[in-house]
Parts: C-alpha cells; structure tokens; sequence
C-alpha cells in the first residue's frame, strides 16, 4: 500500500520540486490536483515532504530563486538523479527552515539566484555548517556590487551573470567532491566498493564537464 508520505514525494508542490529524469512520468499537475494537494500538504511542514526529495548516496545541490527561470531548467536537464538531489526553494523562509530542520544533510552547493535581499540571504545561510559551497546567478549590472561584498564569505565560490558557466563550476565542483568522498570512503573506511562508486561519479561529472 503507498504511504501518505510515498503520495506526496509524487506532487509537485509550489514550495519544492525535486527533478527526476523522466519528470512528466511522475509530477502530478498541481492545478489539475488542488484538491488533493491540499488535503494531503495539510497536515504536514514543509521540510516533511522536502525531506522526502534528498536521495540516499547522492550530493545534494539547493536552489534558492524563481520557479520558471532558466537557471532552473537547465539544472533538471542537465544533473541526473542518479548522482545529484536538487531541490528547489521559492522563498528565502523556505530555505531557512529546511536548513534548521536537516541540518545533518550535507549540502554540497546552495545557488541563490539574486533577489532584492539577497546579502540578507547569503548572511543567514552562510553560518549554516553543513553547507559547502555557495554560488551566486545575478544580473551583470550587479556583478561588481556582489563580489565586493562576497570578500567576507569565505564560502562564496563564484558570482555569474551566464547560466553556462554556473553550471560549468558547479559541475566541475561536484566532480572534486565526489572524488574527495571517495577518499574519505577508501583510507578512512576502507571501502573500496564504496570509494569507486564516488570515483565513478566524479567521472561522470568530468565528462559533463567537457560537453558544456
């Protein structure tokens, strides 16, 4: 029997959407289903139905910003569930409580996509010890202005006004990770199975790498 839980990982909720590689097989049309999201999204927190979006073995990359962007669109298309759980906040109180309530999940990139606040935003999520690494999408009118202030956030690692070279970084980012994971699973566990399905990863992060 499908749990409530197993339900509601199949919604596509307005708060989280969490990209699979064959989408249109499994998201519900949330304007189609209003009444069954609701009767299903009411009783529980947000973070209950995130926390259902994080797959096990898998780097988990957050995205702070608007829910049709292209930002958005060529991250689903291009990171596959297999190696990588996005997940997808449209507001900043969102973020904040899904990094308060999980803050054992490791984070290994936060991309904010500029807002209004987005020094207020980066200021609040930066302290959060789980995090990574933090990228920023802006316009390129406010290039000059976010990377003087990102001089006092040591877990800044880019500011970008092209999607491309985001994602090129990101990747590339997610590529040192998986084998530094991999490392850690081989001379600190010595599980070498483990560590070779990181290296594996991070090969395929490579070879993504070079076809952007």
């Amino acid at each position: 029997m499908t749990t409530l839980a197993e339900t509601l990982s199949t919604v596509e909720l307005s708060t989280v959407a969490h990209h699979r590689t064959s989408s249109h097989n499994y998201n519900v049309n949330l304007k189609d289903n209003k009444q069954l999201v609701e009767q299903l999204a009411e009783p529980y927190k947000l973070t209950n139905s995130i926390q259902n979006n994080v797959i096990r073995n898998t780097l988990t990359v957050l995205i702070l910003g608007e829910k049709q962007s292209s930002l958005r669109t060529i991250l689903n298309r291009c990171l596959t569930s297999e190696d990588t759980s996005l997940i997808f906040f449209p507001t900043r109180e969102d973020l904040l409580d899904w990094l308060n309530t999980n803050s054992s999940v490791k984070v290994a990139s936060l991309i904010i996509e500029a807002m209004i606040d987005i020094q207020e935003i980066v200021t609040r999520s930066h302290p959060f010890k789980n995090i990574r690494s933090i990228l920023i999408y802006c316009k390129t009118n406010m290039l000059i202005t976010l990377q003087r202030f990102a001089r006092s956030f040591i877990k800044i690692d880019g500011i970008f006004d092209d999607v491309t070279r985001l994602l090129i970084k990101l990747v590339i980012d997610l590529a040192l990770f998986s084998e530094q994971l991999g490392d850690q699973k081989r001379e600190d566990e010595n599980n070498e199975l483990e560590a070779q399905k990181y290296y594996d990863r991070a090969f395929r992060f490579c070879t993504l790498a070079r076809t952007l």
